[in-house]
């Protein structure tokens, strides 16, 4: 079992260390780390084409897996490894992507390099998981979270080898930051997309994008913000195909349309 790890807060992180001490449970797990030379949080799905990607051996902490730092972002790493590192027909079964220090939820899916190097993956044919602690005030303590993800990590493996994982979907997984004791169950959840307000405050030097969260709720429907911060371990399969095909339909009789093809005819 050939397993890709990425992240997007650097190859020198806490998180990945923690999930490839995870991931070396598995029996039989071949480990393969690609993953930035620096931390590239909140750069989306960027790639880089205008220079050069260098990939640089490391070793990783002493454990038994082959890494490169890539001077790029988390897509990169993903695509530069699956395009440059296996050979034709050896692609990874699965690749992990993570731990992030903090969560990503509702719509931070569009602005994490966690994320997209799990999209990243998935667009390539692989299946992706990414994974995110909810630890951004506390970034040093990642408490139980090996423990907490031995069974997910081993749960997605098993299935990708047997080819059970949708296509054309990555897995967003985000883990409350409490002792693995606390941890009321893992749950389906939706993407919480107004679940905090942008602002933005005046320095010095400019303006910092800051955020406002509001008030932890009783439960009232399945998103993954409200069941985070209830002790729920929250999964979201995300499908990277955002083509609305109802509305598609409805659009054959917008007038515009329908206009411009009679003047085709």
């Amino acid at each position: 079992m050939r397993i890709l790890v990425t992240n997007d807060d650097g190859i020198d992180a806490l998180g990945i260390k923690r999930l490839v001490e995870a991931l070396l449970t598995l029996e039989g797990a071949e480990v393969y780390i690609v993953a930035p030379v620096e931390e590239k949080s909140g750069v989306g799905h960027g790639i880089t084409y205008r220079s050069a990607l260098a990939p640089e051996q490391r070793d990783f902490y002493g454990m038994p897996v082959k890494a490169w730092a890539v001077n790029g972002n988390p897509a990169d790493c993903v695509k530069a490894a699956y395009h440059l590192l296996f050979e034709h027909g050896k692609k990874p079964d699965i690749v992990f992507s993570g731990i992030n220090v903090g969560t990503n939820l509702g719509r931070d899916i569009y602005y994490s390099g966690t994320c997209s190097g799990a999209r990243e993956a998935v667009i390539l044919g692989v299946p992706g998981v990414a994974l995110s602690y909810d630890n951004w005030f506390d970034q040093d303590n990642y408490g139980d979270v090996v423990e907490m993800i031995r069974p997910i990590v081993k749960e997605f493996s098993d299935r990708a080898v047997k080819g059970e994982l949708a296509s054309e979907v990555f897995w967003n997984i985000n883990i409350p930051h409490v002792p693995l004791a606390e941890v009321k169950g893992m749950v389906p959840a939706t993407l919480s997309m107004n679940h905090y307000e942008d602002k933005y405050s005046e320095e010095a030097e400019g303006y910092y994008l800051a955020r406002e969260y509001p008030q932890v709720m009783p439960l009232a429907e399945p998103l993954d913000y409200d069941l985070l911060k209830h002790g729920y371990i929250a999964i979201t399969p995300v499908h990277i195909d955002a083509t609305d095909r109802t509305l598609l339909k409805q659009m054959d009789n917008w007038t515009l349309l329908k206009a411009w093809g009679k003047q085709e005819e």
